[in-house]
């Protein structure tokens, strides 16, 4: 969530995910890295900007989407990765704990769903890589009967 204190529009926030993109389907879900879905307190919903302290808000997901763009040349420090042990949560808000915990879990479903995909597709280039070795070696022998035809 953007707001550190979980306080967006003047109401508490009581639930927030990633908003679902247009082309996400019950089947195939696709998810905004960079919008937030929002509960507030009075049971609206708004959306809402991931950027830390940014509390731009629309009624929908393709309201903030382009506004996201606004925060593409803030220069930020490259981060090194942490050891677990390293990460310290001492002085941050719940509600910031709670997001990063969200963040890393939607992360590593991300991260396991790319490596299987990885994982099929360097098997699927071993088992064509030998047909494709072969083909060409065939299409170079016809490109040379052709040649020494003409």
């Amino acid at each position: 969530m953007a707001t550190a204190n979980g306080i967006l529009n003047g109401l508490e926030v009581i639930e927030f995910e990633f908003a679902e993109t247009p082309r996400s389907t019950p089947e195939n879900p696709r998810y905004y890295k960079e919008v937030l879905k929002v509960l507030l307190s009075d049971g609206t919903v708004v959306y809402n900007c991931v950027w830390q302290n940014c509390e731009f808000t629309r009624p929908k997901a393709s309201g903030v989407w382009p506004h996201v763009k606004a925060h593409k040349n803030q220069t930020r420090a490259p981060k090194a990765t942490a050891e677990p042990s390293e990460i310290d949560v001492d002085g941050l808000p719940l509600a910031e704990v709670i997001e990063r915990a969200r963040k890393a879990t939607w992360y590593s479903v991300q991260l396991d769903a790319a490596l299987k995909k990885l994982d099929k597709a360097t098997h699927e280039v071993e088992k064509w890589k030998p047909r494709a070795t072969a083909a060409e070696k065939q299409l170079a022998t016809i490109r040379n009967a052709f040649a020494a035809v003409a």
